[in-house]
């Protein structure tokens, strides 16, 4: 390999943010969160940590919702002009949702841009009524699509993705969706690059925060509840190649963004290399290779293996996979050798179809869990704050004299009477208690 190939390799791991130690290989899979970043023309996967193992979707959810009702489009059973209707059902989800009042109308395609961009568990609910006529068979729809879809590990419950403790997914499964959405509905799923719809007298701007801060970047969808951290599907277009990254449990909104940034980033920058090599050898130039055979040592020579070395972020655990050579068929790790990296085992991936990629050892881990993690105790951007301090406020104002006719509610005036100094409100509803959705 000669030098001209090496810095662009290293770029790469850069991206990622990599620290080539050995507490990469001993950490533990039950705390990784799940993340790839893959090739959705060519199902061709570039970087795996956990892809089976069971994860809740949140708003993710909304792109199999999403997938169904472009089925029924496709197949004439409605048109994006058709009118839903929003049911009492639908009008009381909780957040996120559009909110508006009874009486006013919209058509699917409003529907459809309200509930992917701003996660809009209202239009969700409404979408499903309209296309199955309940949200329990819509459901039904989604369960039999995502099993032909060879989605094997994914249930839904809903249509939203609000909390419930049996709606799984897999970062696999949504990589599934992610090109089934693609190949099937190219004009439909530009639904989810769109910036920004207007629905009645309100615009509503859309969650991916990549869409506005990185090069190429195209779609897909975001999620948040407390059970699961902020997930996303993202994608990007560059020089002709598009990529999509899934991260699920990420701490925050930014970091959410970040994680997926750094992966497409790498990815576009392997795509990049291998057109170098393809061009390099179309031309006879002088014998080279691309990024496949760069190394993570700082001698190019100590590497001859095609193998692609985009490694480990530091939230990852172990490869995916088993060694090519290990006689259990086809994986996608390899390591250098020792004396190249001061002892350590250094992993270096290659691209693998996402249908060779080996079964994550964490494939039965249960589902993750707030409760469990002390990072999401907080659960940081819920409702639940929010929630709690409107309550609080709206007994406040019930303590003081209205503004037009000076006087106190007569609760208020009770309370006062009795001696009560302050009340403190400790009641949530139901959704807000698992943790309400924000994106």
């Amino acid at each position: 390999m000669t030098g001209h190939f090496l810095p662009r390799a290293r770029s790469v791991v850069a991206a990622l943010g990599i620290a080539a130690s050995s507490a990469v290989a001993t950490m533990s899979f039950a705390r990784a969160e799940p993340e790839m970043v893959f090739e959705p023309a060519t199902g061709t996967v570039l970087y795996a940590v956990e892809p089976d193992r069971a994860w809740h979707p949140a708003s993710v959810t909304k792109m199999m919702t999403a997938y169904v009702a472009f089925s029924d489009l496709k197949a004439g059973r409605v048109r994006l002009e058709d009118e839903v209707p929003l049911s009492t059902y639908a009008r009381i989800q909780p957040a996120s949702r559009i909110g508006l009042r009874a009486g006013i109308k919209i058509n699917l395609e409003q529907a459809l841009a309200g509930m992917v961009l701003r996660s809009a568990n209202d239009f969700a609910v409404a979408v499903a009524e309209r296309l199955s006529g309940d949200e329990g068979s819509f459901v039904q729809r989604m369960n039999e699509t995502a099993r032909r879809l060879g989605m094997t590990r994914t249930r839904y419950k809903n249509p939203h993705g609000l909390p419930h403790d049996e709606q799984v997914t897999t970062a696999r499964d949504m990589a599934l969706l992610t090109i089934a959405l693609l190949r099937d509905f190219p004009e439909r799923s530009k639904v989810f690059a769109m910036p920004s719809v207007q629905i009645h007298k309100g615009t509503f701007h859309n969650a991916n925060d990549l869409l506005r801060t990185f090069e190429g970047a195209d779609g897909m969808k975001t999620g948040f509840t407390c059970a699961s951290g902020y997930n996303v599907v993202a994608t990007a277009t560059r020089n002709g190649h598009r990529l999509a990254a899934i991260v699920f449990g990420a701490a925050n909104r930014q970091a959410r963004s970040k994680r997926a940034a750094r992966l497409l980033e790498a990815g576009f920058t392997f795509l990049q290399e291998q057109d170098l090599a393809r061009t390099a050898r179309a031309t006879g130039a002088a014998s080279t290779t691309a990024v496949t055979t760069a190394a993570l040592a700082p001698t190019p020579a100590a590497h001859a293996s095609a193998m692609q070395p985009i490694a480990h972020d530091a939230t990852a655990t172990a490869a995916i996979g088993k060694d090519d050579d290990d006689g259990q068929g086809k994986g996608h790790i390899e390591h250098a050798p020792a004396a190249d990296t001061g002892g350590e085992s250094v992993p270096l991936f290659r691209a693998i179809a996402i249908k060779d990629l080996a079964l994550s050892p964490s494939e039965n881990v249960p589902p993750h869990d707030a409760a469990t993690d002390t990072r999401m105790r907080k659960c940081p951007g819920s409702g639940r704050v929010r929630h709690h301090r409107g309550a609080v406020a709206a007994k406040t104002r019930a303590r003081r004299p209205h503004h037009r006719t000076g006087k106190v509610h007569p609760a208020a005036a009770a309370r006062k009477k009795a001696g009560v100094k302050k009340v403190v409100v400790t009641t949530k509803s139901a959704a807000t208690s698992q943790g309400d959705k924000t994106d």
